[in-house]
């Protein structure tokens, strides 16, 4: 949280590359200190030190992936970030197996593929991303960013809550309700990979649709699947796999739709801050979530934690519907009156098809001004009735 919110400044001072460069050799030179000082509060500076350049690396990755991307590919580019991502993440766990972890082995081959991730940046003619190369990036307030975005931002910090709250606590949910440790493996092995397709899959469909009704609909899969995996968990196994996968699959592709949701409606410049309030709020739903979902199944047994679940996805579907309505409902209040008022580079036919309305000329001027080295568009309209 930290990181997302001073290294959002640091990407406006000096740029996506030079971030890239420090978040990545901190993360380096933090991941071989761990094997060369054991000590416990040693490994507490080594990590809030590592979780802030974490936070850059993303940032960096995220709205660099947002800015080369548009807003009829985005679903479908980001959701290919998530695949990569995903299966990196699920891939590094097989890297236990290399070495002893009792040894600093580990510690050095993760410095050695931070620094590697260095070398395309290095040998490449790269200017940071190329349609923001000639915008100077700006602040946007939080208010503002959920004024103009809300069901991206809530999209976000509901994410946050609901993925860590899962990979915290069904390990331990599996424990309870007696699954032996090679199916609990494979429960989580078997979901993560599903979410997989559903990133791609999900992500070219919002591409098409509007992305708010496809986060309205995976909130509601999520909320039916939550009520029902514990009575599939009552049945077999398989029922609870199949059963789990379908809430799995909406719930690891939530934070991406949310991301691309906002930068369909942000200005170039605004990217990297609003991306980085976006990942604040999401950290927050990572702090929350899991303890949160550990207090519901202190109260109600293992199966708390789908009716956490389930619940959260449920208050998102409301919210998300909730917007769409009152959207629907300001748009028609706000049409109505203005039915008569002739828009620019409308065909002159159609108000003389309106009974109600004498035909009316308006003639547009158009001036440029210099405010703050910006041109300002001014423009005036001169009324001159026809009659």
């Amino acid at each position: 949280m930290v990181g997302s919110y001073w290294l959002e400044k640091r990407i406006r001072a000096v740029g996506h590359i030079r971030v890239f460069a420090a978040c990545a050799a901190l993360l380096a030179v933090t991941a071989m200190l761990h094997g060369l000082w054991v000590n416990p509060w040693a490994w507490l500076a080594w990590r809030l030190f590592g979780g802030l350049a974490t936070a850059g690396l993303l940032m960096v990755m995220e709205s660099w992936v947002s800015g080369e991307s548009t807003n009829e590919n985005r679903g479908r580019v980001l959701g290919w970030y998530m695949v990569i991502s995903t299966t990196s993440l699920a891939g590094g766990q097989w890297m236990l197996n290399v070495a002893d972890p009792s040894t600093s082995v580990l510690f050095s081959v993760a410095g050695m593929l931070f620094a590697l991730s260095l070398v395309p940046l290095s040998i490449h003619r790269i200017h940071g991303p190329s349609r923001a190369s000639d915008v100077q990036p700006r602040k946007i307030k939080l208010r503002a960013l959920y004024n103009r975005v809300p069901i991206g931002l809530v999209g976000a910090f509901v994410a946050g809550l609901m993925v860590q709250a899962f990979f915290a606590m069904t390990p331990f949910y599996g424990q309870e309700i007696g699954l032996s440790t090679a199916q609990t493996a494979q429960f989580m092995a078997v979901t993560t990979l599903v979410a997989l397709f559903a990133q791609w899959t999900l992500g070219r469909i919002s591409d098409r649709f509007d992305r708010r009704k496809v986060i309205l609909c995976m909130a509601v899969v999520m909320a039916i699947a939550g009520a029902f995996i514990s009575v599939a968990a009552r049945v077999s196994f398989i029922m609870l796999l199949l059963v789990a996968c379908f809430h799995t699959a909406m719930l690891h592709t939530l934070y991406s739709l949310s991301l691309a949701h906002t930068n369909d409606w942000l200005e170039q410049a605004e990217i990297v801050a609003a991306n980085a309030k976006l990942m604040i709020w999401y950290g927050v739903g990572s702090v929350i979530g899991p303890f949160s979902a550990s207090l519901v199944m202190q109260v109600a047994g293992p199966d708390g934690l789908w009716f956490f679940l389930g619940a959260v996805a449920l208050i998102l579907a409301l919210f998300v519907l909730i917007r769409l309505r009152d959207r629907q409902v300001l748009s028609e209040v706000e049409q109505e009156p203005y039915v008569a008022v002739p828009v620019m580079e409308t065909p002159h036919y159609i108000s003389e098809l309106d009974p109600r309305y004498e035909p009316q000329q308006y003639e547009l001027e158009l001036e440029l001004e210099p405010f703050d080295d910006e041109p300002v568009l001014q423009a005036r309209y001169e009324y001159a009735d026809t009659r």
